[in-house]
């Protein structure tokens, strides 16, 4: 079969980095690799060209959007979707990162152009995709052409019930899950010290309450025997500094943005993510198939990663003291940390290898237009 052409499009993209932007990058990075010809429309970005090739694939930072307010929605759609037409000749299927502005210029042009296109549904709960898109102004008519699109990817049972509840047809909506890399993320030797090092690496903003693990710690290390490492910038750095302050914590080591992943993983044996609601989370699947032992809130997307007492623990949201004793626990029990650690590493060979994830989402883009492709 002949190579795709393929237009990713996504709002935000290198050198800002979030779930969606590392995913897209990933895939195209793999798509590219397997042959098919594939670019990035994504924004402006001031110091960034407009113009860059990264490895085999193209990224132009061309779609321009006012700042603030509804205007930018508008913006947005408006100019992500004369960029497709303008295109449209050097593309044969549209992968929308996630909803809702990038699904919405999508549908307004795809079926017009006569091109397949493929949403991810990136997020869920209340801050997620089809959340922001039922609030925004013209709700309407913004779900009426999302669902103009040939088909949706849903991360997690709470992203397909969502795009159900949107009107999703259920024969549209493909389950699938975010991959790894699983020759860049592998358990490996580290440092001495790992055996009593939890990590947190993730944005520091209130979407992922990494307030919470503080006054966790706060209990679980009064004699100072473990270390924790929280990776990461965003919104709450100072007040998460000024908590561990107040709180008296000890071993706690704020890093900042990490660019070497896998060496924050060598430093740590159990990773913890204490985020309200998640979609499909990349930090956590990188932890697993780092040979970390995973501790995550009970919440759609997490636990349809982690069994709990599997390949993991799971703690109920915004429940400090239950942290506290799932942390006790696989640190005090060297025996039941290795068996979480290796079993999630084993539910990542199986259910998360990026080759085959991406394998997967290209035969159903070939699956959208059989006729065309």
């Amino acid at each position: 079969m002949r190579r795709l052409r393929i237009a990713i499009c996504v709002a935000h993209f290198q050198p800002v980095v979030g779930g969606s932007e590392r995913q897209m990058q990933r895939l195209a990075e793999r798509f590219s690799a397997d042959g098919h010809e594939v670019f990035v429309l994504t924004r402006t970005m001031r110091g960034q060209p407009v113009h860059e090739t990264l490895g085999a694939y193209q990224v132009h930072r061309v779609i321009r959007s006012l700042a603030l307010g509804p205007a930018f929605g508008a913006s947005f759609i408006a100019s992500l979707a004369a960029q497709l037409i303008a295109r449209r000749h050097c593309y044969d299927v549209i992968v929308a990162a996630q909803l809702p502005w990038e699904s919405v210029a999508t549908g307004l042009v795809a079926k017009t152009l006569g091109k397949p296109s493929l949403v991810f549904a990136a997020s869920n709960g209340p801050q997620g995709d089809v959340a922001q898109l039922l609030r925004a102004h013209g709700s309407r008519l913004l779900r009426r052409l999302t669902l103009n699109n040939s088909a949706f990817v849903a991360l997690s049972s709470q992203a397909r019930s969502e795009l159900l509840e949107l009107g999703c047809p259920a024969d549209r909506i493909l389950k699938s899950t975010n991959g790894v890399d699983l020759r860049v993320y592998q358990p490996s030797a580290g440092d001495p010290d790992r055996g009593r090092t939890v990590l947190y690496l993730s944005r520091l903003a209130p979407a992922k309450n990494p307030q919470m693990l503080l006054r966790a710690w706060h209990t679980v290390n009064r004699e100072g025997r473990f270390r924790l490492l929280i990776a990461g910038d965003g919104p709450l750095a100072k007040e998460l500094y000024a908590l561990a302050a107040e709180l008296t914590l000890k071993n706690v080591e704020f890093l900042g943005n990490v660019s070497d992943v896998p060496a924050a993983h060598r430093r740590a044996s159990v990773f913890v993510l204490p985020s309200p609601s998640e979609g499909c989370s990349n930090a956590l699947l990188e932890a697993m198939a780092g040979g970390l032992c995973p501790l995550a809130t009970r919440v759609p997307g997490n636990s349809d990663i982690i069994a709990d007492g599997v390949n993991g623990l799971l703690f109920d949201n915004d429940d400090a003291p239950q942290l506290a004793a799932a942390l006790e626990r696989v640190l005090m029990d060297e025996a039941l940390r290795g068996r979480l650690a290796a079993a999630a590493r084993r539910h990542m060979v199986e259910h998360h290898d990026l080759d085959h994830i991406a394998g997967e989402l290209i035969d159903r883009l070939r699956k959208l237009t059989p006729r065309q492709i």
